[in-house]
């Protein structure tokens, strides 16, 4: 396999070879380490040029016999989204590094998936194990190129193996030829690609049958679900498991078929030094050094001599109080640090975190307490499962055969805006608003897509961010696939912290999240208020509307009110809960109830 296609980074180290295993390991082709996070982890499916495969589980991720130091350099530290995740720490993919453009990695393994191959020329449906491994994308028959097949079936619980053409072609039954496994043909009896011209056909006893109704609910009822996890080394190393779930058809590109769960948290002060991230690195080594030695040698593994012995001490008290008392923080607690930090006027100029207050444009100035420029920003992002034809994190599949103390993730750089709102102001619209969203709350509990998060001062403080993201992306030149959002709503009243405000960022592995793209519109206050202006007025019109504005049934599992793709949703990958939650009448109100916007 060649090196990466994809446009050269500076450190030549952001791309992951992927290589499959059918009677031995091949090259198949390339990923971002970024996608192994998100679109393309664990459990995906991923058509590449010749073959396609799915992305098999992280158990040897941490194992590299050739080179022990190779992966603790991967190793990467995050205190608060080790209390999110339950993660001690976690690990980089592995890359391709050799110089040499000729070279072929087998960075990350993947498995043939689907196994059945099909020929769009003769219509036979091989299993990739029948053909030769020299020639294995060429018919036996016809030497015509075979294509992975387009249909799989899969479960809620997140099994999926290849569809039973033998069985939906003789309706469960055996064969009436007496052969245990019969060739199976696919054919087009109107020339066409729609669902309906397909027919199977068994070519030793002639039985045909349309595949016209497979993907109804309940085609496959009476098809027990096989428990297989094609991503594991051992595909039915859960089957002891059981599952009762029946079996739905999907095409193998259906964007159901796959959901990846990512968490995120930000690398803040301490946990942002360079000196208390050297300390955690090497923690288990550290703690068995006397106590009087304890300075040189941490300033031994540091490599500067600028630090000071008492920093050196209390950053050394910040991780082995850490260490200690580990999972005994909440998430929410996570969160009110991080906005207790973005909430400073000014954050010193750390190693992976620096944020000062802008000036707030005065026709918003009764909105808005702050707007922090956050000039520099890490965020570690883990991928901690996914799920199958719904987002039930309570389904969430396995990545790895084995436990792990460890997650796979990918440590981000970037820049953003930090804005507090009105806390006065959030309580005055909540009071009266609160029982609009009742219907949502009911809608979200029916359909087990729960966010903890929930509450109606959350619903408009999503929705700001997801309007002001689309406005941002027409501005400072970054596509609004690139720009996230993190959202800091208080969940009841109970909580000591009150959490109102919203972070817009950029980050990637690499220069492109620093081109100051969204610190000029926050440094310029002019520039600030136009922005504003200009969101709130395509807010105020949708090309839905006024079925759109008035809609209190959109989006997924009805989750959302007034928002669709003309006017709110963003790229999966910039929203933190599934283009869900939103209400564009929350902020602009209603035609005959301008009152119900918090910017009325």
């Amino acid at each position: 396999m060649p090196k990466p296609t994809f446009r050269k980074k500076a450190n030549n180290d952001d791309s992951s070879s992927i290589s499959k295993f059918s009677n031995e390991k091949i090259p198949v082709g390339d990923i971002r380490k970024t996608q192994l996070i998100t679109t393309f982890g664990v459990g995906s499916i991923v058509d590449f040029k010749d073959d396609t495969v799915i992305i098999a589980s992280t158990d040897d991720w941490d194992y590299n016999p050739n080179d022990i130091e190779e992966v603790e350099n991967r190793k990467i530290f995050n205190e608060n989204l080790s209390v999110i995740t339950d993660a001690e720490y976690f690990l980089m993919p592995r890359t391709t590094q050799s110089t040499n453009s000729f070279s072929k990695g087998k960075n990350i393994t993947s498995y043939v998936f689907p196994e059945k191959l099909h020929c769009s020329r003769c219509g036979n449906i091989y299993d990739f194990r029948e053909l030769d491994v020299k020639d294995r994308h060429r018919c036996p028959q016809c030497k015509n190129n075979l294509n992975a097949s387009r249909f799989i079936v899969v479960c809620t619980y997140g099994h999926m193996d290849d569809f039973p053409y033998d069985w939906w072609v003789h309706g469960g039954k055996p064969c009436p030829s007496g052969v245990k496994s019969p060739r199976i043909k696919m054919v087009n009896i109107y020339n066409r690609t729609d669902i309906d011209s397909l027919r199977l056909e068994c070519t030793e006893c002639k039985t045909t049958r349309s595949m016209v109704q497979v993907f109804s609910d309940n085609a496959l009822a009476d098809f027990p679900c096989t428990c297989k996890h094609p991503h594991f080394k051992d595909p039915y190393a859960r089957v002891q498991y059981g599952c009762h779930d029946k079996m739905r058809a999907r095409l193998r590109s259906a964007s159901g078929v796959y959901f990846p769960i990512t968490k995120a948290a930000l690398l803040i002060p301490p946990w942002s030094k360079k000196v208390v991230n050297c300390i955690q690195k090497n923690y288990s080594i550290l703690k068995n050094v006397e106590e009087d030695k304890l300075v040189f040698t941490i300033r031994q593994v540091i490599h500067d001599q600028n630090i000071t012995d008492d920093e050196i001490m209390r950053s050394w008290k910040t991780v082995k109080i850490s260490m200690e008392q580990k999972r005994k923080r909440s998430e929410l607690s996570v969160y009110e640090d991080e906005y207790s930090i973005l909430s400073k006027n000014e954050n010193e100029n750390e190693d992976n975190f620096s944020s000062y207050t802008a000036t707030i444009p005065q026709k918003y100035k009764s909105y808005f307490e702050q707007i922090a420029v956050v000039d520099r920003l890490t965020v570690t992002q883990a991928f901690t499962g996914f799920t199958r034809i719904t987002r039930n994190e309570a389904n969430s599949v396995a990545i790895s055969q084995y436990p792990k103390p460890w997650l796979p993730a990918v440590e981000l750089t970037g820049e953003g805006i930090f804005i507090r709102f009105n806390k006065d102001k959030i309580a005055e619209w909540r009071n009266a608003h609160s029982s609009r969203y009742k219907r949502m709350k009911k809608a979200m509990e029916d359909s087990k897509f729960i966010n903890e998060s929930f509450s109606e001062t959350y619903v408009m403080l999503h929705t700001f961010a997801h309007l002001f993201i689309r406005e941002m992306s027409n501005v400072c030149g970054y596509s609004a696939a690139s720009i996230r959002e993190k959202i800091y709503s208080e969940i009841n009243d109970k909580n000591e912290v009150k959490m109102c405000g919203v972070l817009i960022y950029v980050s990637s592995s690499d220069s492109d999240s620093s081109l100051g793209g969204l610190i000029s519109v926050a440094d310029n206050e002019d520039i600030f208020e136009r922005i504003m202006d200009s969101m709130l007025e395509r807010a105020s019109w949708c090309s839905g509307d006024p079925l759109c504005i008035s809609a209190t049934k959109q989006g997924y599992k009805n989750l959302n009110y007034a928002a669709c793709h003309d006017c709110t949703l963003l790229p999966e990958t910039s929203c933190e809960s599934f283009n869900c939650f939103l209400d564009r009448a929350s902020i602009v109100g209603l035609p005959d109830n301008p009152d119900l916007g918090f910017f009325k």
